[in-house]
């Protein structure tokens, strides 16, 4: 017996869409089926990381890699406008 499911509903960017239904289509399977499957696969591997002590290095680790690609960003723009002076 199928396990009981609920619909869902969220907010990506188009281009996310658009890289999701391309790999739904490579894979022959309905968009909501790919987004389940990448959804349960990153649930699973959180899950894993966080039994072994992980999880909270890697939230480090993509809080880190924002932070460095807002800084960066910053530093383009302020680089970009000195050189209009």
């Amino acid at each position: 017996m199928a396990p009981e499911t609920k619909k869902v509903s969220f907010d990506c960017s188009v281009e996310l869409l658009e890289r999701l239904d391309k790999l739904a289509q490579k894979g022959d399977i309905p968009r909501s089926k790919m987004i389940a499957n990448v959804v349960e696969i990153a649930v699973d591997t959180l899950e894993d990381c966080q039994k072994i002590g992980l999880l909270q290095v890697s939230l480090l680790m993509r809080n880190m890699g924002e932070y460095l690609k807002s800084w960066s960003k910053k530093m383009k723009e302020k680089k970009d406008l000195e050189g209009l002076m």
